[in-house]
């Protein structure tokens, strides 16, 4: 299976390695290519919710594989739209290409300001995973 791992054009990280990729009002979360190294297949999301307004940090779905369960947790308080409707029926997207077209969920941030809730820039989350990688 070949992986892409083009980014988003606005994305941030989390330190637990969610994403979120503000696009005007709306925001599109997924999981990175990082935490998902190693995984073959995806079974099942179990939803913790669906839909509604979430502080940042609320555990909102669970990646369920034969061997892991990833949580996904809200990057940013917010309010939740829905899930990615590309993943009824092919959840192998999210492995397929985790920081593009595999997003999980999509939402709107309770606040619009550059001073979000602290994010990390790609380049932060970079150095993250490097230091990640050496311990």
């Amino acid at each position: 299976m070949k992986i892409s791992t083009t980014p988003r054009p606005r994305m941030h990280f989390t330190s637990d390695h969610e994403w979120i990729d503000f696009n005007g009002t709306v925001g599109f979360v997924g999981i990175s290519a990082f935490k998902l190294k190693g995984i073959k297949k995806i079974d099942s999301i179990k939803w913790h919710r669906q839909r509604g307004t979430v502080n940042k940090g609320v555990l909102v779905a669970e990646l369920l594989s034969e061997d892991y369960n990833i949580p996904i947790h809200a990057p940013v308080s917010c309010v939740i739209l829905g899930p990615n409707p590309k993943l009824a029926g092919y959840l192998d997207l999210i492995l397929e290409s985790p920081q593009d077209n595999g997003w999980v969920f999509f939402i709107t941030p309770l606040k619009f300001s550059n001073k979000q809730e602290p994010l990390l820039s790609p380049e932060e989350y970079q150095k993250l995973t490097r230091a990640i990688k050496i311990s």
